[in-house]
C-alpha cells in the first residue's frame, strides 16, 4: 500500500468514526425521549480490487447507522390515563391528520393527550387511530381485519353522556314473625315500609315503595297467620305528582305471601311457602290496620322458578327478585324487627364523561359521572415481519416500507402484538453507560486514524524531500 492509499484509508476511518459519533450523540440527546429507538453504527471494510490468489487493494472502511426499532425499552408508569405503552412487538397506528386523511404511520411513542377538539394526539403531532365502537360494544361500519383505512382518529368528545334503565332489582327483607299474631290495637299499615330508587328509560330517577302489611289472627286463640300483604308503589305511576307515595293510583304490584311457621322444621321455618292473589278480606284500609275492604287482584306476575315479581312501570317492565319458595335467599319471616337484608339494582342516571382510560386489550374506555363505563374505541396494533426495515421519520414514528414486509393489524393480546398498558410509557432503549463507553472508544479510534494521517503525511514529505 502506498502512502497515498494509507492517507485515503485513514481519512475513511475518520469519516466512519465521525458517523458513529453522530449516532452516539443522537442516542445521548434522546435518552429521555419516549419511544426513542437507539441508533447502532455498523462498519464494513472497503476493497478497491481483489484477485483469486488473495491479493487485494484495501480502501478503508465505511459506516452505516441503523435504528434498533425492534429493541424494546422499559415500560414505566406515569399515572396519566391516556398514556399508552405496548408490551410486545406491536406498534400503535397513527395518522398525520386529525381527520385520518393524511399518511398512516406507526409509533411506540404513546404520550397522547386530548387536543381542543377531543382528538388524542402525541408529542410528535400524530393522531391515534382505532376502530370506533357503538353503544353495544361492536364496531361501527364495515371493518376489515387488515385495513388501516378502516381506522379513525380516536376522539374523546364524541360521547358526552350515558344513561341506562334499571332492568333488574333485588329486594329481600326480614318480616317480624310476631306481627301476624292477634293484636288488640292493629299497628300502622306503614310500619314496615322501604323505598328504593330506580332509573327509567330516560335515565331519570324514580322510586319504588315497598309496603308489608301483616294479616293478623282473628282472635287471641287463633294461631298466627304467617301471612303478609305485599304492596309496591311507583312514583312514576298515577299521573299526579302530588299524590302520596302509597296512593292506590301508584300501586303496580300486590301479592299475598304466606310463610312457613316454626313447625315446618329448621330448614323451612321462616321461608316463603306460597305467593298468591291478594285475598278480598286483606287488611289494607285506614290509617291503622284492622279494617277490611276489597282489594284488586294480583298486580305483577310472579315466577316461582326465578323468584321474581315482574311489574309494568309505564313503558318498561321490571322483574324484582323477592325469593323462591322454601329458600332462605329472599323474603323471610323470622323473629326480630323489620329490616331489608339485600337491595340491589342495575342501571344508571344521566351522567357526564369524566375520564378515558386504556385497557390491556386495547379498548379505550369512557367512564361517566354516574359510575357507568363502556368501550368507545378498539385500538389495533401493527406488526411487521421485519420491524427494523421501517423508515424512521421525525417525532419517533415510522413509515411502512417494503423492507419491513406486509403490515398485519391485530387486537392487543393477539399473537406477538402484545398488550397495551394505560397510564404507562415505553422509555428510550438507550443505555447511557453503553453510550459513554462507545464515546471513549470512538474518540480513541478517531485519534488513531488521525495519527495515521499525520504519519502518511510525514512519509509523503520525506519522499518529496528526496528530489531536493
Amino acid at each position: 500500500m502506498t502512502a497515498i492509499n494509507a492517507l485515503r484509508t485513514s481519512v475513511s476511518g475518520l469519516n466512519a468514526q465521525a458517523t458513529k459519533l453522530s449516532g452516539i450523540s443522537n442516542n445521548i440527546a434522546n435518552s429521555s425521549t419516549v419511544g426513542y429507538k437507539r441508533v447502532d453504527t455498523q462498519f464494513e471494510s472497503l476493497v478497491l480490487e481483489g484477485s483469486s490468489n488473495g491479493a487485494s487493494a484495501l480502501a478503508g472502511t465505511a459506516a452505516t447507522n441503523r435504528v434498533e426499532i425492534s429493541k424494546l425499552g422499559q415500560v414505566q408508569g406515569t399515572g396519566i390515563d391516556t398514556d399508552i405503552a405496548v408490551n410486545g412487538n406491536g406498534f400503535l397506528v397513527v395518522n398525520e391528520g386529525a381527520g385520518s386523511d393524511g399518511k398512516y404511520l406507526v409509533t411506540r411513542a404513546g404520550s397522547f393527550r386530548s387536543d381542543a377538539n377531543g382528538n388524542l394526539v402525541n408529542a410528535g403531532g400524530y393522531y391515534l387511530q382505532g376502530v370506533k365502537l357503538g353503544a353495544d360494544g361492536l364496531p361501527l361500519g364495515n371493518v376489515g381485519d387488515n385495513n388501516v383505512d378502516s381506522l379513525t382518529t380516536v376522539n374523546v368528545n364524541d360521547i358526552s353522556v350515558a344513561s341506562a334503565p334499571t332492568t333488574t332489582m333485588t329486594f329481600w327483607a326480614n318480616l317480624p314473625s310476631g306481627q301476624t299474631a292477634f293484636k288488640d290495637t292493629p299497628q300502622d299499615v306503614n310500619t314496615n315500609i322501604s323505598s328504593v330508587d330506580y332509573y327509567d328509560a330516560l335515565g331519570a330517577t324514580q322510586t319504588l315503595t315497598y309496603r308489608f302489611i301483616p294479616q293478623t289472627a282473628a282472635s287471641p286463640t287463633s294461631a298466627s297467620t304467617n301471612t303478609w300483604l305485599v304492596q309496591i308503589f311507583d312514583s312514576a305511576t298515577g299521573g299526579d305528582p302530588a299524590l302520596p307515595a302509597t296512593a292506590d293510583a301508584r300501586m303496580v304490584g300486590q301479592v299475598e305471601i304466606k310463610f312457613h311457621g316454626a313447625d315446618a322444621g329448621p330448614n323451612k321455618a321462616g321461608t316463603i311457602e306460597s305467593i298468591a292473589d291478594a285475598a278480598a278480606s286483606a287488611t289494607v284500609a285506614g290509617t291503622y290496620g284492622g279494617n277490611t275492604s276489597a282489594v284488586t287482584a294480583t298486580m305483577g306476575k310472579y315466577d316461582p322458578n326465578l323468584g321474581t315479581l315482574t311489574m309494568q312501570l309505564g313503558s318498561m317492565t321490571l322483574p324484582v327478585k323477592i325469593g323462591v319458595p322454601e329458600s332462605a335467599s329472599g323474603l323471610t319471616q323470622l323473629s326480630g324487627s323489620y329490616v331489608p337484608t339485600k337491595i340491589e339494582k342495575n342501571g344508571s342516571a344521566f351522567g357526564m364523561l369524566e375520564r378515558v382510560s386504556i385497557e390491556d386489550d386495547g379498548k379505550v374506555v369512557a367512564t361517566f359521572s354516574n359510575g357507568q363505563s363502556r368501550a368507545i374505541y378498539q385500538l389495533k396494533l401493527a406488526v411487521f415481519p421485519n420491524a427494523d426495515g421501517l423508515n424512521p421519520v421525525s417525532g419517533d414514528a415510522y413509515e411502512m416500507s417494503r423492507a419491513a414486509g406486509a403490515v398485519r393489524l391485530l387486537t392487543a393480546g393477539e399473537g406477538s402484538a402484545g398488550t397495551t398498558s394505560g397510564g404507562a410509557l415505553e422509555s428510550s432503549n438507550v443505555d447511557i453507560g453503553t453510550e459513554l463507553t462507545n464515546l471513549i472508544e470512538t474518540q480513541r479510534a478517531y485519534s488513531s486514524n488521525a495519527s495515521v494521517v499525520r504519519t502518511a503525511d510525514q512519509m509523503l514529505e520525506e519522499a518529496t524531500n528526496l528530489k531536493r
